[in-house]
C-alpha cells in the first residue's frame, strides 16, 4: 500500500525577483572591515564571501520549505495496487559473461584465465604451434575452430611471452628455494647462448654507431642554423682531427697568404677535373645519343620491311579470297547446270520408263485395269487326274519364263541352314552365300539333262534356236524336267 499526501499551502507568496536582492551597499561594513586585510596583502586572493546564518532571506526561505512539507490528514488519499509484481525475463544468458545468445559451439573469452607456469591443454597447443612457426592467426583460427577458448590474434604473442616470464619466475624461485640446480648441459648452453647474445649486441651496436654522424649533424645544425653540414662531412673532418691530418683553419694558419693561394690552386683543379668529367660525360652522353639514333632508325626501317610484308601478305590474302569467290561462284553455277541436267535425264528417264511400260502392255494386249476372269467351283468337279494340264497348251516361251519364275521361287523358300544341309548331302561345297548355293544346286540339276550341255555350248558359240523349229518332243521333255524340279 502506497500513501500520498498532497502540500497544504496556509499562505500565499510571492514569487523571488530583484526587489528581493540586497540593495547594493548592504555589505559596506563587511567590505570597510575588510580593507585593512586588503592594503596588508594585496597579494592573496579574495576570500568567498558568506551570508551569516540568520540572515533574513534564508530564514524566509526556510519558512516556505516548512510550510511546503506540512499535511493534513483530511487531504491524504490511498493508492491500493496488485500484490503481484511486475517482473520479466532477463535478456542475457546465463554464463554468457554480458552477451545475449551466444551461437553453438562458439567459444568463451579469454579475459578470463590467468596466466600460469602450469600449462592447460590450450596454452599447451598455443606454445607447441608457435615452436612449430604457426603465425597468431593461424593458432587462433586452430583454438576457435577447436571450441576452445576464443582468443584475439594480438593476443597470442603477448599471452605467450607473459607464459614464458611465468615460467621463467617459476624456475628462479626452484633455484632459490633447491629444488633444480645448474646441469653441465645447461652450463654449455649458457656459455654458447651468451656468445650469440654477444654477437647481435655488438651487431645492433655497430648499427647505432652507423647513425653517430647522422646524430652529429643534427646537433650541429641545432647548435647553429650556418652549421648545414651532412653525416658525411662531419664524419671525414672528425677522423682527420682525430689522425691530426686535418687541415688548419685558413685564418689560424701561420701564412694565411700562401694558404689562399692553394685553395685558389686547389679550386682550379677541381674546376679542370670537373669540366673533364663533363666533357667526358658528354662525350658518352653523344655516344649514347648515336647509338640511340641509330637504333632507332634500325627499328624504323624494320617496321617499315614489317608493315610492307604485312601489306603483301594482306593482298595475298584479299587476292586469295577473290580467286575463292570466283570458284565458289564457278561451282555453283556448274551445280546449277548439273541439276539441270539431272532434272531433265530424270525426266527423261521417266518418259522412257513409262513408254517401255506402254510399249509392253501393248505387246501383252492385256489390260491392267480389266477384271479378273473368275471360274466357279462348279466347273472344276469335272476335273480328273487324267484330265491334261492347261500349261500344255503354252508356247515355249511362255513356258520357259513360267518355269524361270516357279524354280526362282522354290530356291526363295529354302533358308540357309536348308541350303547348307541340301548341298552337304549331295556332296558340293557350303562355303559362300546363299546365291552361290543356290547356284550350286541349279548348276547340279542341270547337269542331269544332256539338253543343257548341248544348249550351253550353242550359247557359247552364239547360235540362236527359233522357236518355230522347235518339235513336240522338246516341249514334253521341258514339261517333264518342270514337273520334276517342281
Amino acid at each position: 500500500m502506497l500513501t500520498w499526501t498532497t502540500q497544504a499551502e496556509n499562505e500565499e507568496f510571492e514569487l523571488e525577483g530583484y526587489e528581493n536582492l540586497e540593495q547594493p551597499g548592504s555589505y559596506a561594513s563587511d567590505e570597510d572591515d575588510n580593507d585593512d586585510m586588503d592594503d596588508d596583502d594585496d597579494d592573496e586572493p579574495l576570500e568567498h564571501k558568506t551570508r551569516h546564518a540568520f540572515f533574513d532571506r534564508s530564514v524566509r526561505m526556510a519558512e516556505k520549505a516548512a510550510l511546503r512539507t506540512q499535511f493534513e490528514e483530511d487531504n491524504s488519499f490511498t493508492l491500493n495496487e496488485d500484490d503481484d509484481i511486475i517482473t520479466r525475463p532477463t535478456s542475457r544468458d546465463p554464463g554468457s559473461f554480458g552477451r545475449r545468445n551466444r551461437q553453438t559451439g562458439s567459444t568463451l573469452p579469454a579475459y578470463h584465465k590467468k596466466v600460469s607456469h602450469e600449462l592447460d591443454s590450450d596454452d599447451e597447443l598455443m606454445v607447441t604451434m608457435r615452436d612449430k612457426g604457426y603465425t597468431d592467426q593461424q593458432i587462433a583460427d586452430r583454438l576457435a575452430r577447436e571450441g576452445r577458448c576464443r582468443y584475439d590474434r594480438k593476443s597470442i604473442g603477448t599471452r605467450i611471452g607473459c607464459i614464458k616470464l611465468a615460467q621463467a619466475a617459476h624456475i628462479d624461485r626452484l633455484l632459490e628455494e633447491g629444488y633444480k640446480v645448474w646441469e653441465f648441459e645447461d652450463d654449455q648452453l649458457l656459455m654458447k647462448a651468451y656468445e650469440l647474445a654477444d654477437i647481435e649486441v655488438r651487431y645492433d651496436i655497430e648499427r647505432i654507431r652507423a647513425w653517430r654522424f647522422r646524430k652529429v649533424s643534427e646537433q650541429m645544425r641545432r647548435l647553429s642554423k650556418d652549421a648545414l653540414f651532412s653525416a658525411k662531412a662531419c664524419q671525414e673532418r672528425y677522423r682527420a682531427i682525430m689522425n691530426g691530418t686535418a687541415g688548419i683553419p685558413t685564418d689560424l694558419d701561420d701564412d694565411p697568404d700562401a694558404r689562399r693561394q692553394e685553395l685558389e690552386k686547389h679550386r682550379v683543379a677541381r674546376q679542370l677535373a670537373r669540366e673533364a668529367d663533363e666533357a667526358q660525360k658528354e662525350k658518352k652522353a653523344e655516344i649514347k645519343h648515336r647509338i640511340k639514333e641509330e637504333a632507332r632508325l634500325r627499328n624504323t626501317q624494320k617496321a617499315e620491311q614489317t608493315a610492307l610484308k604485312r601489306a603483301e601478305k594482306t593482298q595475298e590474302k584479299a587476292d586469295r579470297a577473290m580467286r575463292r569467290a570466283a570458284q565458289h561462284q564457278m561451282r555453283l553455277q556448274r551445280a546449277q547446270e548439273n541439276k539441270q541436267n539431272k532434272l531433265s535425264r530424270l525426266e527423261e528417264i521417266k518418259a522412257q520408263k513409262v513408254a517401255q511400260a506402254q510399249a509392253a502392255k501393248d505387246a501383252l494386249g492385256v489390260n491392267p485395269h480389266s477384271p479378273l476372269k473368275v471360274n466357279r467351283v462348279l466347273d472344276f468337279k469335272a476335273v480328273t487326274p487324267e484330265t491334261p494340264d492347261p500349261r500344255i497348251y503354252l508356247s515355249f516361251s511362255d513356258l520357259k519364263t513360267l518355269c524361270k519364275d516357279r524354280l526362282q521361287d522354290a530356291d526363295d523358300v529354302y533358308t540357309l541352314m536348308q541350303l547348307k544341309a541340301t548341298c552337304r548331302s549331295k556332296g558340293l561345297s557350303t562355303a559362300g552365300t546363299k546365291i552361290q548355293m543356290r547356284y550350286q544346286l541349279a548348276l547340279n540339276e542341270a547337269r542331269k539333262y544332256p539338253s543343257f550341255e548341248k544348249n550351253l555350248a550353242r550359247e557359247i558359240e552364239g547360235i540362236a534356236r527359233p522357236e518355230d523349229e522347235e518339235s513336240g518332243e522338246q516341249i514334253e521333255s521341258i514339261e517333264k524336267d518342270y514337273v520334276i524340279l517342281v
